[in-house]
């Protein structure tokens, strides 16, 4: 089916779609539009994949990083939710990087970053708000900055086994 707007194929083509090696930074640079959550979810747990994180911490990091792509759309750029067709009003930058500690874990070190003006949001019927509680509860270490050059989520997961010291086949 082709596309309704060019926004999906814009927020698509910003990334390379290749595979993933272990050992290799995250990179995506999205289009601020609604199609682009679902576009760093997926690319991120592919990326996750790459890095053979545990399954049972996988969800947990791919809603953080949704829920900050998200957030960036929402209240970084005002996109309301409901306008799919708009053309988006910038770019988000989502960055990731496995850290190995020197006691044998490792760690993901995530940045969304967005060049919008933080809004607060709105009041609906819909009871809403828990995206940062959602990040917080995800990982070990959720920072918002706020500035004049736009907001930067800084996010840090929780400590998994180092992969050197497991088998490949997870036995």
């Amino acid at each position: 089916m082709p596309s309704t707007s060019g926004q999906e194929d814009d927020a698509v083509n910003r990334w390379q779609a290749r595979p993933f090696r272990a050992g290799a930074a995250l990179r995506l640079v999205l289009a601020a539009g609604w199609i682009s959550p679902s576009v760093a979810r997926s690319r991120f747990r592919d990326w996750l994949g790459a890095h053979r994180w545990p399954e049972d911490e996988v969800d947990d990091l791919v809603l953080a990083v949704s829920e900050a792509v998200s957030n960036s759309i929402e209240h970084g750029y005002g996109v309301p939710v409901d306008s799919a067709l708009l053309p988006h009003p910038g770019q988000i930058e989502v960055t990731a990087a496995v850290k190995q500690s020197a006691v044998g874990a490792r760690h993901v070190e995530l940045t969304v970053r967005d060049a919008g003006t933080w809004r607060e949001p709105g009041q609906g019927p819909i009871p809403r708000g828990y995206g940062l509680d959602l990040m917080r509860a995800a990982g070990l270490y959720f920072v918002v900055e706020r500035s004049a050059e736009g907001t930067r989520i800084r996010f840090t997961s929780r400590p998994v086994a180092d992969i050197a010291a497991s088998p490949p086949d997870g036995r």
